[in-house]
């Protein structure tokens, strides 16, 4: 019984490990981060917003970029060590539930981020502006999820 506690214990660990680096999540890097700052700058432009509302969806987007820096680091670092207290020769249950529910609320409060992000920003457009901006994100998000499924494609081959 014990080994199947930890066998899904160690794959709930690998699942939460895979969504920590999924830029989906929030967390792009490189490239792809350029790229996505690059987008997000546009599809503001697009919307042609005054200024100040320019200004203020782009100080929204840093506040929540920083407080998802830091859950992500908080995550990792209950990531590495739930990883350690899981390979000892007998895992302690007490200190594994308490580093999956530091995990689980990293992850809570990461898409608590997404949500209050895209409350915040919707709350300084107008309803059109609205519509506009979560359709337009709509079909961009709809367009990297094309390309990253077709580069997986590729890959197998």
């Amino acid at each position: 019984m014990k080994g199947k506690f930890n066998f899904k214990l160690g794959a709930l660990c690998a699942i939460l490990s895979a969504m920590l680096v999924m830029p989906a999540l929030g967390q792009v890097k490189g490239k792809e981060g350029a790229r996505y700052n690059v987008k997000k700058d546009q599809l503001i432009k697009d919307l042609k917003l005054s200024s100040y509302k320019e200004k203020a969806l782009l100080a929204v987007e840093d506040k929540y970029a920083r407080e998802r820096k830091e859950i992500v680091d908080g995550v990792k670092k209950a990531n590495v060590d739930l990883q350690a207290a899981l390979a000892a020769a007998t895992p302690d249950e007490a200190k594994l539930k308490e580093l999956v529910s530091a995990l689980t609320a990293g992850q809570d409060k990461m898409f608590t981020t997404f949500k209050n992000q895209r409350d915040e920003e919707l709350a300084l457009m107008t309803p059109a502006e609205q519509a506009k901006y979560l359709l337009t994100l709509g079909q961009w998000r709809q367009k990297m999820m094309d390309k990253r499924d077709k580069k997986a494609a590729e890959e197998k081959k």
